[in-house]
């Protein structure tokens, strides 16, 4: 009776790639992303509104978003990322850790922006302390998550041993950088909650009919969502440690999902807008503008129709509103 030799490593998970799902899920999420920011641009446009810092930011986050796209992408093709890690094909082990690192950094700075942008919005909308507590949340959220981004090129002494690993020196231990991470996404994540929380703060005594009302503060609550996917992908981040970069693949889905989805929901406030609060109107000038309606609120404050649209629309106002309560900085 003849006898088979067992089965290598490689023979057992030879179907196992997630490569092409990988890729699939960062340019679908990614060209959503870009549908809702470019509604978003759109919306500016036909109201003659200039875009703000919150829109130039979220500009920044999609560039950012695209960066990832292509150095995931590379890692796929040219390293087999998607494999067991004996199935990796690293014939350049520095180029492979440049890109890998490269990577986490774009993926961190991405998110922190879409959320730095959303939070720049409600500044416009808000006023004494909770305005300084999204002050709070913009500073703190950007510290935490430039040092989170920092990590892959500081973990390292000399710097260079990050990425050249012979090089003579020391490393932090795989696990204090994956802590690090947990502990800035947990973070993360919950200003995602606080920051869709806050508007039930100021917008809920506006008169406006409950339908109209519930609207606007689902509208600018999306956030919410965003949350959700940062704390899933905090539970995907202890698979760092597993040993075999196949467990880790689910994480990069995840963390590209976090700063898509955040983007898409820091443009919804603007594209309810678009499809349910702008009825065209003419104006004393004779050019075609956009009427928003809203009422008075229970405080007395925004009597004009620029300020009732920064409420529907999320937009600065070009006027002062006479209650006091101002929208600049």
């Amino acid at each position: 009776m003849s006898s088979s030799s067992p089965p290598s490593a490689a023979g057992q998970h030879a179907h196992d790639d997630r490569g092409p799902a990988i890729i699939a899920v960062h340019w679908s999420l990614t060209a959503l992303a870009t549908i809702f920011l470019g509604l978003r641009v759109y919306c500016k446009h036909i109201t003659k509104r200039r875009l703000w810092w919150d829109d130039w930011i979220l500009i920044a986050a999609w560039t950012t978003i695209i960066t990832t796209d292509v150095l995931t992408t590379v890692m796929v093709y040219e390293f087999k990322l998607g494999r067991h890690s004996d199935e990796l094909v690293i014939p350049d082990i520095t180029r492979f850790l440049l890109i890998l690192s490269s990577r986490a950094t774009t993926t961190i700075t991405a998110t922190v922006l879409t959320k730095t942008a959303f939070a720049i919005t409600l500044l416009r909308l808000t006023a004494g302390r909770i305005k300084q507590f999204v002050w709070f949340i913009i500073v703190s959220m950007n510290i935490a998550m430039g040092f989170s981004a920092a990590v892959p090129w500081i973990q390292c002494q000399p710097l260079d041993k990050g990425w050249i690993p012979d090089r003579p020196g020391t490393c932090w231990a795989t696990q204090v950088g994956t802590k690090i991470w947990i502990a800035t996404g947990a973070y993360s994540a919950l200003m995602d909650f606080t920051l869709a929380i806050l508007p039930w703060t100021f917008l809920y005594n506006l008169l406006l009919q409950r339908k109209e009302k519930i609207g606007v503060l689902v509208a600018m609550s999306m956030g919410v969502i965003a949350g959700a996917v940062a704390i899933v992908k905090c539970a995907k981040l202890p698979q760092l440690g597993s040993g075999d970069a196949y467990n880790e693949t689910e994480l990069y889905m995840w963390d590209i999902a976090e700063s898509t989805v955040t983007m898409m929901a820091a443009c919804i406030p603007t594209l309810r807008v678009l499809l349910r609060d702008v009825k065209p109107s003419s104006s004393h000038q004779g050019v075609s503008t956009y009427a928003f309606s809203l009422k008075r609120s229970r405080t007395g404050g925004f009597h004009d129709v620029e300020r009732a649209h920064q409420f529907t629309e999320s937009r600065i106002s070009d006027n002062k509103v006479s209650s006091g309560s101002g929208s600049g900085y």
